[in-house]
């Protein structure tokens, strides 16, 4: 049985390059911290180019790692650049410190905001803490997209907000059709078959 040549050829998609945009790893991406990763552009413009990643939970619960915090939410990796930061994805329309990323999706926080959280105050509010961001240098992120490293695409809040986070790779490669399908066949460590 043959494999069709363009099996492992990268289809880039028609989104361009936006705060709010997801960046999805192809499935070949060896790179030990964005292999099968999913990262939220945050910014970018000719000042700085950064999001962090989504789909990295860690072992770890934010009232265990942050002083003065008494949630218990799960940390998630954002990036290798300032690791000791702490970001704050989600939903909540209200709060001034944030930025609008995408309809139900905001990025910053507040201490009202943290507090409400830890109130538990508004039932519908989804979030997602993560520690350090990824950041790339002028050009660097074309070029990699160039080389078929990354493929962009639109998040949704339930994406974002209600996807395990181990599964939020494969459901973002399943919303781009058809072309993409393939990937999600790939094993993860193909060296290893």
């Amino acid at each position: 049985m043959s494999v069709p040549r363009d099996f492992l050829q990268v289809k880039q998609t028609e989104f361009t390059l936006s705060p709010g945009r997801i960046l999805i790893s192809v499935p070949l991406n060896q790179d030990l911290l964005f292999s099968r990763s999913v990262v939220l552009l945050t910014d970018y413009n000719e000042d700085a180019v950064a999001g962090v990643i989504i789909n990295k939970a860690t072992p770890f619960m934010l009232d265990r790692m942050v002083d003065g915090l008494t949630l218990n939410a799960p940390l998630h990796i954002g990036g290798p650049v300032s690791p000791e930061m702490l970001f704050l994805i989600h939903n909540y329309e209200h709060c001034k410190a944030a930025s609008s990323l995408k309809p139900g999706i905001f990025f910053g926080y507040d201490e009202r905001m943290l507090k409400l959280i830890e109130q538990r105050s508004d039932p519908t509010m989804r979030y997602k803490f993560v520690l350090g961001y990824s950041g790339w240098a002028q050009g660097q992120l074309e070029d990699e997209i160039a080389r078929n490293l990354w493929v962009v695409a639109n998040p949704t809040p339930e994406l974002l907000f209600n996807t395990e986070s181990s599964q939020i790779w494969r459901r973002a490669i399943s919303t781009l059709g058809r072309d993409y399908a393939h990937w999600l066949k790939i094993p993860e460590s193909p060296h290893l078959n």
